[in-house]
C-alpha cells in the first residue's frame, strides 16, 4: 500500500469560485492526507461541501442540508492560523485535533510589517486511525514567518525574522518527534517559506529532486513540501487559480 499527501498553499486573496475550483483540483489527485494554507474561517462553508469539520478551538458551526452522499474528507481547521490538514474519510478516523504554537506575536524586521509586527504562528495536527493498516498516522499542517530567505540563506539584515523562523523551525521538529515517540507514523506538509527546508525525524519529498521544477515563480525554489517517513516514491505538482503550485507526495506504507 502507499499513502498520498497533499500539500497547496490556496491563497487568502482568492475568489470563492477560484478557492472552490483550487480545492476540487487538489482532491482529484486523490490524496489520502491534505494539508491546506491560508484556509480561513470565511472558507469553511467551501471545506464542507466535501466532508465533515472539526474546528480548533472548537466551534458549533451550523447545521448543513442533508448530506446525498458520505463525507469524502475529515478535515481539522485551525480558526487562527488558516492551516488546515485532512483526511480520506473512507480509510481514516479522525481521533485528535488541536494546533500548537510555533510563534507568538513579536517584533518584525521586515520593512512591509504594520506596525513592525510578526503575527502569531501555529501548527494544525489532526491524529487519524489507519483502518486499512494497523497504524495511527499524524498529519501537521504548517505555514512558517515569509521574507527570512534569499536563494537558500537567510537574510542577514533581518535577525529578528531569521531568530523567529528558526525558533518555529525548531519546535516543529519537537512536535514531530513527540508524535513519534507516541507511536504515531507523522507527515509534515506546508509553506516553510524557505526553500528546501528540512525537519529533523522526516525526509523531505524534494530529497533527490532538488533540481526540478519549483511550487513558487518559474524558478525551482521549493517553499512547499511534504515530509515523511523516508523518500518519496513519486513527486508531482499541480497547478491552480492560486499562486503556489500543489505538492503531491506518494510514499510506500
Amino acid at each position: 500500500m502507499t499513502t498520498t499527501v497533499a500539500s497547496a498553499n490556496i491563497l487568502f486573496k482568492l475568489g470563492w469560485r477560484d478557492a472552490r475550483t483550487a480545492l476540487r483540483q487538489v482532491l482529484e489527485q486523490e490524496p489520502d492526507l491534505v494539508a491546506l494554507q491560508e484556509w480561513y474561517p470565511s472558507r469553511l462553508s467551501v471545506l464542507r461541501e466535501t466532508g465533515t469539520v472539526r474546528t480548533v478551538p472548537g466551534l458549533p458551526l451550523p447545521p448543513l442540508l442533508p448530506r446525498r452522499r458520505p463525507p469524502r474528507f475529515h478535515w481539522v481547521a485551525s480558526l487562527a492560523c488558516g492551516n488546515v490538514v485532512g483526511a480520506r474519510a473512507d480509510r481514516f478516523d479522525l481521533l485528535q485535533a488541536r494546533h500548537v504554537l510555533l510563534s507568538g506575536i513579536g517584533r518584525s524586521d521586515r520593512p512591509d510589517r504594520f506596525l513592525s509586527t510578526e503575527p502569531p504562528r501555529l501548527v494544525t495536527v489532526g491524529v487519524y486511525a489507519d483502518r486499512h493498516a494497523d497504524r495511527t498516522v499524524a498529519i501537521l499542517g504548517y505555514h512558517l514567518s515569509p521574507g527570512v530567505e534569499k536563494a537558500g540563506a537567510y537574510i542577514v539584515s533581518r535577525p529578528l525574522l531569521e531568530a523567529r523562523h528558526r525558533e518555529e523551525v525548531r519546535r516543529l521538529e519537537a512536535l514531530v518527534a513527540e508524535l513519534q515517540r507516541a507511536g504515531h507514523v507523522v507527515y509534515a506538509a506546508g509553506d516553510s517559506n524557505f526553500d528546501l527546508q528540512h525537519l529533523a525525524g522526516l525526509t523531505s519529498a524534494w530529497a533527490g529532486r532538488e533540481d526540478g521544477p519549483g511550487t513558487i515563480g518559474s524558478r525551482i525554489r521549493k517553499l512547499d513540501d511534504v515530509h515523511g517517513p523516508g523518500p518519496a516514491s513519486e513527486v508531482r505538482l499541480v497547478h491552480t487559480p492560486s499562486d503556489h503550485r500543489t505538492v503531491i507526495a506518494v510514499r510506500p506504507d
